[in-house]
């Protein structure tokens, strides 16, 4: 049985886009405020606990309600009603999740970085009705990454290569992983240990997590990058045979990576069964942090013109506080590329239907957008 939470909605009638974000998270939670503050949506969230949902309510007066998403049962009736739904719950939930859109009706959005419940969301995408769609992976990476990397080679007569580089870093970084944790634990376990996909010397191939050490400078910091899992989004399936290289690395600082590949690959807690361990190493030992940096970097180079060029483009995106509440910069990132692209659809920006790439968005729609212009530089 559902509990709802009654809250006063700041909107009246029956034209408002009717949007329900399934979970309370650190991204759902700042996803409902930029929606509700927009003032162009109709917002409910939903949650397993009342604490979440009164303190959600109270920052930014969206309807609530209370069940447990965990389990299957709660999807029901819960969709019946909206427009669109937003998942922001772990990976595995997000087919349930996107079946029951399908069945419903409801646009689908989520912040998935899982190669695998993509795959299987498109195949659901395929008997989506007319005006539908199903647009996994928003967010920063994959997300907003897919959409500069593809505008960037979209300006080559021959691209050659391209790379993808992105950090969610602590400004202040005071223990020797030079790390805090500033999202999910759970996703970022999956990206150091899930296998990595590629082109190199034009062909698709797999590579491996925590390989491709390289270090470089920026502004008078010394960072790494290496491999990780499910950054490039479906770049792999849309440039396969248009370029001869494409990688995606995530950024840290200078010396990260050398601990990381000790705790998941010689004390083995990279395998699937052992990760709830690894799990519990990080949240009992790493403090969380809001004051973090997003720091983004594509290249791109290729025949312009009958020359051979490079493009680049940095960017580095910090924390703010939005309805007081001090956010990181990992939270703006991504709940802003997921609002944006939903915003672009409700508006007429995206006309197409069914399963929706990153790279099919155009840049400038997206940074001209209202939730877009938190990317700007």
């Amino acid at each position: 049985m559902l509990s709802v939470l009654l809250s006063e909605s700041l909107y009246k009638g029956d034209s408002m886009h009717k949007v329900i974000i399934l979970g309370c998270g650190n991204i759902g939670f700042t996803a409902a405020i930029l929606l509700q503050n927009s003032k162009k949506y109709d917002v409910t969230i939903v949650a397993r606990t009342k604490k979440s949902l009164l303190f959600i309510k109270k920052v930014a007066h969206v309807k609530t309600i209370q069940i447990d998403l965990s389990k299957k049962e709660s999807y029901k009736d819960i969709l019946k009603g909206f427009d669109s739904v937003i998942s922001a719950l772990p990976f595995y939930l997000n087919v349930l999740v996107a079946k029951k859109a399908l069945k419903f009706g409801l646009n689908y959005f989520d912040f998935t970085e899982d190669v695998k419940t993509t795959n299987a969301i498109k195949k659901i995408a395929l008997n989506a009705s007319k005006n539908q769609v199903f647009i996994p992976q928003c967010g920063l990476a994959p997300g907003f990454i897919s959409i500069l990397a593809y505008s960037l080679y979209k300006q080559f007569d021959e691209v050659y290569s391209i790379k993808m580089r992105v950090g969610a870093l602590p400004k202040n970084p005071s223990n020797k992983i030079l790390y805090n944790l500033t999202w999910s634990t759970d996703g970022l376990i999956n990206e150091y240990s899930n296998e990595c996909f590629a082109i190199k010397d034009s062909k698709l191939v797999t590579i491996q997590p925590l390989e491709g050490l390289e270090e470089f400078s920026l502004d008078g910091l010394e960072y790494e990058a290496f491999n990780t899992s499910g950054g490039l989004g479906t770049l792999c399936e849309t440039l396969k045979n248009k370029t001869k290289e494409l990688n995606y690395k995530t950024i840290r600082y200078k010396g990260h990576r050398h601990l990381m590949d000790f705790l998941i690959n010689d004390l083995l807690l990279g395998k699937k069964k052992r990760r709830g361990i690894l799990k519990e190493i990080l949240e009992y030992a790493i403090p969380t942090t809001k004051q973090d940096v997003v720091l983004i970097f594509c290249s791109v180079s290729g025949m312009k013109n009958g020359k051979l060029k490079q493009i680049t483009d940095v960017r580095k995106i910090y924390n703010k506080t939005i309805n007081e509440q001090n956010l990181s910069s990992i939270q703006i990132t991504t709940a802003s590329g997921l609002c944006a692209v939903l915003d672009l659809f409700v508006r007429g920006n995206l006309k197409m239907n069914g399963f929706v790439k990153q790279e099919d968005i155009n840049i400038d729609d997206f940074l001209n957008n209202s939730f877009g212009k938190e990317y700007e530089v």
